[in-house]
Formats: C-alpha cells, structure tokens, sequence
C-alpha cells in the first residue's frame, strides 16, 4: 500500500508541477493585459461583469449593454469575471487571469481522468501534451465562456472517474455539469455525454440498477443547478422569463444549426474541425490512433469508454452551421487523454503483444515522439504567445474619452466605434458601430449620426481590420470637417501610434 501511496504522490505531484509551470509560462510569455479587450466577447462579457458591480440584479438576468436590456449569455461566467474585475479592475488582465488559471484546472482534471484508463504515466502523459498544446495555450490567453466550461466539465468527469462515485460526489458532479451548463447553455454537451459515457453502463460487478441511480443523481444535481437562472428570472424578472426560454430553446441550440441571425464568416463547411483538431494535434496523431485503437478493445471499462465519447465530440459538432474553434476547448483535453491512452499502449509490450527488439524499439519511438511533440508545442508557444494579437491602443483611447462622456447615462450611446463592446467595457458606456455585415453601414445613417447629440465620440479604423469600424468617405469627411480629432493628442500622451482615428464633437 505504501508503495501505491508514494506513486499516485508522485504522480500528484508531477501533474500540479506542470499545470503550474504551464500558467507561469503561459503569464511570463502573454501577460494577460498585452492586448486590448477584443470586441465581441471579451468585450460583452466584460460589460456583463461590470453590469453585475453596478447593480445585483445583473446577475439574474444579464445584460451585454452597460444596463441595457438582458442579452443571449448565462451568467455564472460574467459572475466569476465580475470578483477578478472587483479585484484588479476594468482592465484586460481581469478578464484574463481567470482563463489562465482555469486552463491549469483543465490540465489537471483531464490527467486525473486520463490516469483511471492509463496510470500514472497517462496522467503525466496527458497534462504533458495539453499543458504543451499550442491550440489550447492560445485559448488559455482570451476570455471566453468555453474556458470555464470545460474547467467545471472535465472536474466532474474527474470527479465521476474515481470509482463507483458516491451519491454525494454524484451529486457534486452534477451541480458542476449544471455551473457548466450555466456558462454555454447548449456546449455543455460535449462534457454531458462523456460524463453519462462513464456511468452507464456501470463498472463489472456492480449491483444492478447502480448505474442507473447515480445517472439519477448526477442528472438531479445538474438540473437543480442548470435550472437556477431561470428560476430566479421567473422569481424576480418575470417580465424577462419569455425572453430567457428563447435564448435557451432556441437561439443557443437551433438557431445555431441552421445559422440563422449570424454573420456569414460564422458558417463553416462540415469538415471544419476534423480540420482545426487534424491540425493542432498533428505530431500526437499516431498516439491518438493508438489511444482510439486501444479504448476501443476497453469499452467495457468506464474511462476509456468516457475518452473516446468525448474525443468524438467534434463529430455532432460539425453538423451545426455556426462553427468556431473556440467551441473546440472542451474537446482537446479528451484528445490529449486519448493521445496519452495511446502513448502508454504503445510503451507496454503486453499491451501491443511485442517482445524482444521490437518491443524495445516500439518503446523508445513512442517515447522519442511523445518528447518531441512536447518539446515542439512548448518551442512553438514561445515563438506565437508573444505576439501581440490585438493592441491597436484602444486603452488609450478610451482613456482620453472617459472624462467627455462622464455625465452621460451608461444605458444611453454615446460614441460610435470599430469593435463596440471592448469600448463599452472600458467605458462603461454604450456605443455603436459604424456598420456590421448584418446592418451594414448606409449614407442615410450619417444624418441620424450627426443629429444624435448625444453621440460625443466617435472612433474610426482608417484600414478596414476591426470589426465595424469603418464609415465611408464622405463620413470621414464630416468628422474631420465638423469634429475636431484628437488622435495626436492621445499618442503624445500614450507615446505610440495608435491604429485608429478618434474624433470628439467640438
């Protein structure tokens, strides 16, 4: 017993030292505040969170507006990047601090997942090849509500893997499926299946109908949870429940099959991600046909059965019209389980059915590549983390516009900007964009432009790169002819070039 004892401690160990190295490295490299709030999500996630600080009753029925009306997000993330944003600020680092440690919580869930099909060595294998994975380390620097759903989704597969689960832990993994749920409404998937993949059927010898108690149990803790929000919206909002059992019922789940409200570079072909996941986990390929191979012949067993379930999580994914690769986070770490599988299948003579030379041979190739890709991801993470990915200086610019819109109402717009949210995020004023590809940008929208005093700022992208941020000509001969532009000013103050053109009225 010792002896087991001091092994899984050592195996503890070494799994917590990498996904801790792999925060350090991944800080040291892109340092959470880099790069500017990008619009989109980070930006409404981080208008959300300060929604949530300035009133409570955003954490019921949230907005993506300064105190506008309730948006199509669950709360629980805006919640968790509301106590970093308490803590560090409106800032980029507080909303990106919380991606960082969460991605080393994945890392080690998905080892102590991987370590019930595979050992010790799995689990070391496993945090190794996530913890190196350029894909994943990239993801692990943005905000997005992907992050901490596979975080609270791999803990309860880690949770229902140790054993026959006990009805309390069954429970507790239930209300993680739940707070994953409450992150992503539909996404929440890829970790559900999985985690009924490792209930039923049950473990050999297990009294009968088990099973199908503790699937009651997990299912019970997931429901009372998944269920708060709406809950609370009927208890206190009633007037929002209609709006919220649209966006659980439809919007988050059908309307992403058929692509309707989005924009057309959202809709993506169906091979899409065997595509992205091909190529992200290229050098482990061979290891995750051999981990596919071997789970295969272990079905019976329930983390290898639950391994494969959700490595093929990408196969229902692919038959949605709305594709993103950050839908893809929740999938890696059972890739990189399936490719350490695969790794230790490889390195076991017994298990391959080799003896002699060739067992040896097998053994220190498989070694020689599960290296070579660790150390080729950790080569490649210092060449692309440090690139600045987004840091056309709208801090800066937000900064100089902050005291103009001071006295303005936070639910009122008052400036027009490329990338509107992560302005709304610093400001905590709402704003416009100039166009989008489902409003596009018209000349008649120029009147109404100028004619709305209370739109004081106004914010431009001379290149075309940020998303709705650019008017046309003749609107950029208004600005420059009757606002006065104040982009050399913030430069001398910011001591660099900025990538936009910011106007003010006069």
């Amino acid at each position: 017993m010792r002896a087991v004892t001091a092994s899984s401690a050592r195996t503890n160990a070494g799994v917590v030292a990498i996904a801790l190295a792999a925060i350090a490295l991944w800080a040291a490299l892109s340092p959470p505040g880099a790069n500017d709030v990008q619009g989109g999500d980070e930006g409404y996630y981080g208008t959300m969170a300060r929604n949530i600080l300035a009133d409570a009753r955003g954490l019921v029925s949230p907005a993506q507006t300064p105190l506008g009306p309730p948006g199509d997000k669950p709360p629980v993330y805006p919640a968790l990047l509301a106590a970093s944003v308490r803590l560090l600020g409106p800032t980029a680092a507080a909303l990106r601090w919380p991606s960082l440690l969460l991605s080393g919580v994945i890392v080690l869930a998905a080892a102590r997942l991987t370590r019930r099909a595979a050992g010790g060595a799995g689990a070391i294998a496993a945090a190794l090849f996530l913890a190196t994975l350029p894909a994943f380390s990239y993801s692990a620097r943005v905000a997005a509500a992907e992050i901490p759903l596979a975080a609270f989704g791999m803990l309860a597969l880690a949770l229902l893997a140790g054993g026959r689960p006990s009805p309390r832990r069954a429970l507790a993994a239930g209300a993680l499926l739940g707070l994953a749920f409450l992150c992503k409404l539909w996404l929440v998937a890829l970790v559900a299946i999985p985690a009924i993949a490792l209930i039923v059927p049950g473990p050999p010898g297990a009294p009968r109908g088990t099973a199908w108690r503790t699937l009651l149990t997990v299912a019970s803790g997931a429901v009372a949870v998944g269920g708060l929000q709406l809950a609370a919206v009927a208890a206190l909002e009633p007037r929002h429940i209609a709006h919220w059992i649209d966006v659980y019922f439809r919007f988050s789940l059908a309307s992403r099959v058929a692509g309707a409200g989005f924009a057309p570079d959202w809709i993506k072909p169906p091979d899409y991600y065997a595509l992205v996941l091909g190529r992200s986990f290229l050098l482990l390929l061979p290891f995750i046909a051999a981990g596919a191979w071997a789970a295969t012949r272990r079905l019976s067993e329930p983390a290898p059965r639950a391994i494969l379930v959700g490595a093929l999580g990408f196969v229902p994914l692919s038959f949605f019209g709305v594709k993103s690769g950050f839908y893809l986070v929740p999938v890696m770490p059972a890739w990189a389980a399936l490719a350490a599988l695969g790794f230790t299948w490889l390195i076991a003579p017994r298990a391959t059915g080799t003896t002699g030379r060739k067992a040896l041979a097998l053994r220190w190739g498989a070694m020689a590549l599960g290296a070579f890709a660790a150390l080729a991801g950790l080569v490649r993470q210092t060449q692309r983390l440090p690139v600045r990915y987004h840091d056309p200086g709208f801090r800066p610019v937000a900064a100089a516009l902050a005291p103009l819109l001071r006295d303005v109402p936070a639910e009122r717009a008052s400036f027009v900007a490329p990338e509107a949210p992560a302005f709304a995020y610093y400001l905590f004023k709402s704003g416009r964009y100039w166009g989008t590809p489902l409003a596009p940008w018209s000349a008649d929208q120029l009147a109404v432009i100028a004619a709305d005093s209370s739109l004081r700022a106004f914010v431009v992208d001379p290149a075309e790169r940020f998303y709705g941020g650019w008017p046309d000509s003749s609107t950029l001969a208004w600005l420059e002819r009757d606002t006065r532009e104040i982009t050399a000013e913030i430069e001398r103050a910011a001591g660099r070039r900025l990538e936009v053109r910011a106007f003010v009225r006069r």
